[in-house]
Formats: structure tokens, C-alpha cells, sequence
């Protein structure tokens, strides 16, 4: 840049000796105003010379620039003011998106014009005319004290001093041959030390954070001292009063025969712009690494959907052909456990996406703790014989212990933890332990399921609960799974102001711990609702059932559950043809699909309600494939009294066929 200007006949500013200043004049500017770049222009007829750059790493490469497509004298002060050629100059020769132009100096025949710039979109700058004109004033005062007009370094004090307060940017000088620090006024500020605070040098570097920064500015001192090198650093310090804060420390150093002889520079306060700069990474790294966990789950899910899928429509198939009973019953189990399996797969990606998006509820209800953990266990213990294991169950709580709570939550956090067991113990038992324990305010649920397996260390246990992380044994093991079972389990018992803890051993076992705290219920309360018991009586009270689905597999499906109890339904593909059927003819309950073609079940329900087309004691239950908070609310909203959710349950069907029976009998007695 010097060899651009060698002559005070070309251009009468010595550079040498202002560099320095100009640059501090386009720091400042580019803080108080909130640009990115500032460069200082020396501008002819013919083309334009950047003198200084306050920030290099932005600023154009290049120190010759086309000329402005526009006078001189005819420069806009911002881009709101600005004609589309000047935008245009901006953009091509700065990259720049948005600028801010100060006013014009003439040194001699030469104009001086000061330009600050921000290079990339969605970042807020602050055009204040006040500032600019401060701005402007100092960079005013520096070129006239270069050209010999001394009787301005007072003014240009005074407006160093007024940017410094405005920007939080102090400066600080070190004599080496005098051993002796200086801090501005600024500089105390920012330590939050008192303005008669003499600093020394080892007492100014213990300000730097213990560990890494303080190590880093040290390195950067002595290599400055050693090299002539400046440097720039953002570290964080701990002011006098204890305060975190980031700092930005701009160096420079004097040499004099190969000897450095002072230290010199700036230092500033940019702990907001730092926060959030550090707040976007986390957010940025939170955002790819949902990316990541996405393309992880679409890529195990596609892998791990295969092989139930292959269970399923190869029995089938085999089924189709064979006529010999009890190779058609095995066949069958086969498909049905695929079947099974593929269900826990779509649960998992389901509650997985639940949890992410923030939409996981829970569905409280009374219920028997204790008959639903034995049910598990009668699901478990086939599972255990398959592989050789013994289960085990202590079951310390009355049979009549009921609890208000989410019971298919509860019981989908054993399930996992149960199949987890299985998955990685090879021999020996599985134990689970079921206990209820008086607290301050509430009573705690205490689950406890041990296995004698592989065990894990303690690097596994970290991680865990991070979706897809398994242990390298575990991830080895065939069909090993989606590994989001466990995470689920985590953000479940969260969910439940619970907590859940690991205990294991290498070679000895795991140890899962769960409490969580429940409220207590009248057994009472709770019968209705857990008891899928139908009675003879019950069973003897006719009802007339509308089933509604679009697709006939679901309409058939939901038939043949309720032809166990020997109830024949009638069947609609739509919500206009339910309402049709139901002016026909008084049904006592209605099973209706939620997202249908014509009609949906929402609307539906709303116009069968309306007109009274559903007899008093009857109701309409929800049957979807949509699980979502705000589509449950949509269907209470409407009137319905029930929501299942697809694949349907016989459990569930049994339990809505009860409530109706029991409202009908109590009508029947009255």
C-alpha cells in the first residue's frame, strides 16, 4: 500500500504515520454503526485508492478501485439514499449489501472518503446521522493534524474519548523499557476496576480466565515481543467484580534496532455480539445435528422395516398354500410376531417425532398397576423362553392398588426396558421389581428391572439415552433395533417428573431404576376403565354398530373384532354416507375414521350430533391413524367420546363396547 503513495506530491498524507490512525477511526465506525468493513478511500477522476481497512479478512483484496459511477459531490450518505449505480459500484467492488458513505474531505485536489459496509444479508446495522457526523469529525481532525494543523489534538482527543465510550473500545500501551502498562479510561471500565486503578503487568494478565485464554495472551505477548507480529484475540476475562466477559484485544508492537520497545492496542468489550454469535453455533449445531438424526432415522428405519415386512407377507404367502393345521398356526405366529415387531418400529419413529416437535402429552387415567405389569409379564415370559432366560417378578404393592396416570406410557417404558434386557443377556434371569413408596407430597412409583448380561461401561452409560447411540456390542447384534428405544424411555420419564438411573457391570449385568410420581385412586375409579371383562348380561343387551373407514382392510379389521362378541356392524367408506345410514336407521355406537374423502369423521360427527341421529345413551368413538394433541382436541371438540388410535387394539374396542353396554343396561333398570 505504500508504494502507492511515495510522494506528498501525489498525494499529500504521509501513511507511514497515519495507517494507524485511520484504521482506529474505521474500527470505530464499524462497531458504533454496526458494519462489518470499513474502508478509506482516495478518490480521483479516474479511479479510487483504498488508503486504509479496518477489517482485512472483509475488506476487498484489491487496493485500486473503478471509479464512482456518479460526481463526487452527488454521493448518497447511506444505501436508503442511494441511486441503483452507486448499489450496483457496491456490490461489484465491495460485495457489499448494505453500506453507509461519509462526507466528502478535500486535502488539496484529492477528495477522502470514508465507507463502511456489511458483506452479507439479515445482519441490522444502525445508520445514525449523529454518529456519522462524529465519525466524520474525527477522521476530519486526523487529516488536518497530518497535514501540520496541531491546534486540533485537543478536539481529536476529546472525539477519540467520546467513540471510545460510544463502541466500549478502550486502548491500553505497555513501555517495555520503563516497565510500566497504561489503561484508558474505556479499558478500566471494561475490567470494572475504579478510575484511579494503576495496572501492572502481571496483575492485568490474571484478568484473562484461568486455563486457555490466559495461556493464549501470554502466547501471544511473548510472540509479539520476540517476532514484531500484532495480533487479534477474543478471550474472555473476569472483571474485578467477578463478571465473565468477552474482549476483544487488538495488538501492536514497536520495535526499535530488533528490540520491541512498546506495546500497543486496543481493547474491547464484545461480550453480546460473542453470546449470540456462540448462541447461533449452538442453534446451527442443534439444527444439523437434527439433520443428521433424521437422515440416521430414515436410514436405520428403511433397513430395520425390511425384515418384519418379509415376516409378514412370506407367512402369508406360505400360509395361502399350506393345509396342514399346525404348520398354518406356526406360520400364522410368525406373521402375527412380524407384525408385532413392525408396530413397535412405527411406535418408536412415531414417539420419536412426538418428542422432537414438543407435542408429547400424556393421557392420564385410573388404573390397576399392578394387573397391568402382570399382563406384561405374561407377554414377556414367552419371549424369555425362547431364549433360555428365567423371568422373575416382585410385585410389592397391593392387587387393588390403583393410580391416576398415563398407564400405556408406563407401560411402554417397562416394555422397552424388558426388551432391552432380552435383547443383550444371552443366559442366566431377568427381574423386575415393582414397588410403592411413601414421599413428602406424593406416593413414588419404583421400577427396577435387572438382567445378568453383557453389562456396559461407562462411556456406553453416558450416551445412552442419545437417540441412535448404541454400544458397539449392542449395535453388532442382528436386528438390534432403531436405537431410539431407550432415548424414548429417557424423555418419557422426564415427561413424568421422574428420573431414571443405570447400575452396571462388565460381564455381571445392567440394572435400569425408574421412579416416578403418582398420585393414588379409588379402586373404584378405575374399574370402568381397566376391566375388559363382558359379561353374559351384558353381552345379552343388542347393540347396533356403525363402523366408518375409507379404507375396507380397517373397516373389516375393526368387524372382526367386534364379531367376537357376536355383534354384526354396518359399514360406511365416508362421513356422508355415515350420516345417511345413521338418519336410516339408530345406532348405538359409531366407530369413525378421522380422514375420509367426501365427508371427513370431524365433520361428520358434528352434523350426527346436530340432528340427534345417534341414540342417548350411544356414543362416537375415533378411530386414526392422526395422533396428534391438536387432532384429539379437534375430535373432543366435535363430541366424540373416545380416541384410538390405529392399529386398533382388541383391548380398546372391548373397553368402548363395555361403557356402551353398561349405559344401555343402566337405561334398561331405571
Amino acid at each position: 500500500m505504500s508504494q502507492q503513495f511515495d510522494s506528498k506530491e501525489q498525494y499529500p498524507i504521509t501513511v507511514s504515520s497515519t495507517v494507524l490512525n485511520f484504521e482506529k477511526v474505521l474500527k470505530s465506525g464499524c462497531d458504533i454503526l454496526s458494519m462489518q468493513q470499513g474502508l478509506l478511500l482516495h478518490v480521483t477522476g479516474e479511479h479510487i485508492d483504498v488508503i486504509a481497512k479496518a477489517t482485512a479478512s472483509l475488506a476487498p483484496n484489491k487496493y485500486l478501485l473503478p471509479p464512482f459511477p456518479v460526481d463526487i459531490d452527488s454521493l448518497p450518505s447511506s444505501q436508503l439514499e442511494s441511486c441503483a449505480e452507486v448499489k450496483l459500484w457496491a456490490k461489484q467492488n465491495l460485495s457489499a449489501k448494505d453500506f453507509i458513505i461519509g462526507r466528502i474531505h478535500r486535502v488539496g485536489h484529492y477528495h477522502v472518503v470514508l465507507i463502511l459496509a456489511n458483506s452479507i444479508e439479515d445482519v441490522d446495522f444502525s445508520y445514525d446521522k449523529g454518529k456519522l457526523s462524529l465519525l466524520d469529525n474525527w477522521l476530519e481532525s486526523v487529516l488536518q493534524k497530518e497535514r501540520g494543523a496541531d491546534d486540533n489534538s485537543l478536539k481529536h482527543a476529546e472525539l477519540f474519548e467520546k467513540l471510545q465510550s460510544v463502541a466500549n473500545i478502550g486502548v491500553w500501551e505497555v513501555d517495555i523499557v520503563e516497565n510500566a502498562l497504561f489503561w484508558s479510561s474505556q479499558t478500566r471500565i471494561i475490567h470494572e476496576v475504579p478510575q484511579d486503578y494503576m495496572p501492572a503487568l502481571g496483575s492485568a494478565i490474571e484478568f484473562y480466565k484461568e486455563g486457555a485464554d490466559r495461556d493464549e495472551i501470554t502466547r501471544l505477548v511473548k510472540h509479539a515481543i520476540e517476532t514484531g507480529e500484532p495480533w487479534t484475540a477474543t478471550l474472555q476475562i473476569i472483571t474485578a467484580k467477578g463478571n465473565p466477559v468477552w474482549v476483544e484485544n487488538h495488538g501492536m508492537v514497536e520495535m526499535f534496532e530488533g528490540q520491541c520497545v512498546r506495546l500497543f492496542g486496543t481493547f474491547q468489550n464484545v461480550d453480546k455480539p460473542v453470546k449470540l454469535r456462540l448462541e447461533l453455533e449452538a442453534r446451527q449445531k442443534d439444527a444439523e445435528m437434527a439433520f443428521k438424526e433424521r437422515g440416521n432415522l430414515l436410514s436405520r428405519i428403511s433397513h430395520e422395516l425390511r425384515t418384519p415386512l418379509n415376516g409378514i407377507t412370506g407367512m402369508l404367502q406360505a400360509i395361502k398354500f399350506e393345509q396342514r393345521v399346525n404348520i398354518r398356526e406356526r406360520k400364522t405366529d410368525l406373521a402375527l410376531k412380524s407384525a408385532g415387531r413392525l408396530l413397535l418400529l412405527i411406535d418408536d419413529v412415531l414417539d420419536y417425532t412426538e418428542i422432537s416437535s414438543g407435542e408429547l402429552t400424556l393421557n392420564k387415567s385410573h388404573f390397576c398397576v399392578r394387573a397391568m405389569v402382570e399382563e406384561l409379564i405374561d407377554v414377556f415370559k414367552p419371549l424369555c423362553k425362547e431364549k433360555s432366560l428365567r423371568l422373575y417378578a416382585a410385585l410389592s404393592l397391593p392387587k387393588n392398588t390403583y393410580i391416576n396416570g398415563d398407564a400405556n406410557r408406563i407401560g411402554q417404558i417397562i416394555s422397552k426396558l424388558l426388551h432391552n434386557a432380552i435383547k443383550f443377556t444371552s443366559r442366566g434371569h431377568i427381574s423386575i421389581q415393582l414397588t410403592l413408596r411413601e414421599a413428602l407430597t406424593e406416593p413414588n412409583l419404583l421400577i427396577s428391572i435387572e438382567d445378568t448380561g453383557e453389562g456396559m461401561d461407562e462411556a456406553t452409560k453416558t450416551s445412552l439415552f442419545t437417540p441412535f447411540i448404541q454400544g458397539q456390542k449392542q449395535s453388532a447384534i442382528k436386528g438390534s433395533g432403531t436405537g431410539l428405544g431407550l432415548s424414548i424411555v429417557k424423555q418419557l420419564v422426564d415427561k413424568m417428573d421422574g428420573e431414571i438411573d443405570i447400575r452396571s457391570e462388565i460381564n455381571v449385568g445392567t440394572a435400569f431404576d425408574v421412579v416416578i410420581p403418582v398420585t393414588l385412586t379409588d379402586a373404584k375409579q378405575g374399574l370402568l376403565d381397566h376391566d375388559d371383562a363382558l359379561s353374559s348380561s351384558l353381552l345379552s343387551i343388542p347393540l347396533s354398530i356403525l363402523v366408518v373407514d375409507d379404507n375396507d382392510i380397517n373397516r373389516i379389521v375393526l368387524a372382526s373384532m367386534l364379531e367376537k362378541y357376536n355383534f354384526i356392524a354396518d359399514e360406511a367408506e365416508d362421513g356422508q354416507v355415515a350420516i345417511q345410514k345413521a338418519r336410516e336407521k339408530d345406532y348405538d355406537l359409531i366407530f369413525m375414521d378421522c380422514a375420509m374423502p367426501v365427508l371427513d369423521g370431524v365433520s361428520a360427527t358434528k352434523i350426527i350430533l346436530e340432528e340427534g341421529l345417534i341414540r342417548s345413551q350411544g356414543s362416537i368413538v375415533a378411530v386414526t391413524a392422526n395422533t396428534s394433541e391438536e387432532d384429539r382436541e379437534a375430535c373432543k371438540e366435535a363430541g366424540m367420546s373416545a380416541f384410538l388410535c390405529k392399529p386398533v387394539d382388541q383391548r380398546n374396542v372391548t373397553l368402548e363396547l363395555k361403557k356402551v353396554l353398561l349405559s344401555k343396561s343402566f337405561a334398561i333398570h331405571q
